[in-house]
């Protein structure tokens, strides 16, 4: 099983859309596939989910917001799989056997994270508590009840806070989206190396604190940039957007070969619930194409040996 966090700390870079529409071409591909919304302002719920809906059948139970209430102890315990659900009109869509399944987030997330800071920040044991907390979702994705699904791709919230820091450590590789302008790729190098602070801080404690056996050196590679909302003057990207593009490329990250164009109906926030814009009809094909073939790059930087057989 993958797991693979997509992250970025600017916020309107495509980061929802990019997680709904991946995340459903690779079930249609035939895998199983699930999605974890870590963001309190529940866009990649709302993709699948009508928020009357989810108040109805969601809320109360079935978000991720009532295992950090489990893990904190303000309520009982549950595992990660009994919060999965699984869209219904985006799977009706599926051509083949795979399967894209949900834990929903809840607008309430925030203050979780929040009292998950105060939590760690508190008494004589702070450094164990704080491994505890960012331990706590990499832990809780070996639940028996998740082991079917092959890739597990989680949403993040554009902070560092502790949520995100758990969905770090939890992760294998680091999908970044990102806007070729100035405020979207200025803080990828500081994301970078905040990320790698935090990996070297966690893997220092485990050799303090870890006291399971199957505790190994954490080690989340970046899959790479993906740009997004790129404007092209005959068929590449304006040279306005180029020259950031390059400035990523200069820091010896990873770039997607294929950018999604800037495209008002896929990035919309009011675009129709339920079915991501890869498996929807009457589509823009040109756009349904650049989303497989990220998928198809994404996966090659996955499974690189299996990709080039």
């Amino acid at each position: 099983m993958y797991v693979v966090s997509v992250i970025n700390y600017k916020g309107g870079v495509g980061k929802t859309t990019l997680t709904a529409n991946l995340g459903a071409e690779l079930a249609n591909r035939g895998m199983k596939v699930l999605l974890i919304d870590l963001d309190p302002q529940t866009s990649l719920t709302f993709s699948f989910y009508e928020p009357d809906d989810w108040r109805e059948r969601l809320r109360d139970g079935r978000t991720v917001k009532r295992w950090y209430d489990g893990l904190r102890g303000d309520t009982p315990a549950v595992t990660l799989g009994e919060l999965v659900v699984s869209p219904g009109p985006a799977n009706a869509h599926l051509t083949g056997a795979g399967r894209l399944d949900l834990i929903a987030s809840h607008l309430g997330l925030t203050d979780i994270d929040l009292a998950l800071a105060r939590g760690v920040a508190d008494g004589d044991e702070y450094d164990a508590e704080l491994f505890r907390v960012r331990g706590s979702l990499a832990e809780g994705l070996h639940d028996e009840a998740l082991g079917g699904y092959e890739l597990v791709l989680i949403d993040c919230p554009p902070n560092f806070n502790v949520v995100t820091q758990s969905a770090i450590i939890a992760s294998d590789h680091l999908l970044i989206p990102a806007k070729a302008d100035y405020l979207s790729t200025l803080g990828i190098d500081y994301l970078c190396g905040n990320v790698r602070e935090l990996v070297d801080r966690y893997n220092a404690d485990s050799r303090r604190f870890a006291t399971i056996r199957r505790h190994h050196k954490v080690a989340p590679g970046i899959a790479g940039v993906v740009f997004t909302m790129i404007q092209l003057m005959a068929q590449r990207p304006i040279a306005a957007h180029q020259g950031y593009m390059d400035q990523v490329r200069a820091l010896g990250l990873p770039v997607f070969p294929t950018a999604l164009r800037e495209n008002v109906t896929l990035f919309a926030a009011n675009t129709p619930r339920g079915v991501p814009a890869v498996l929807r009809n009457r589509v823009t094909p040109v756009v349904q194409e650049e989303l497989r073939q990220i998928t198809t790059e994404f996966m090659a930087h996955l499974q690189p040996t299996e990709e080039a057989a």
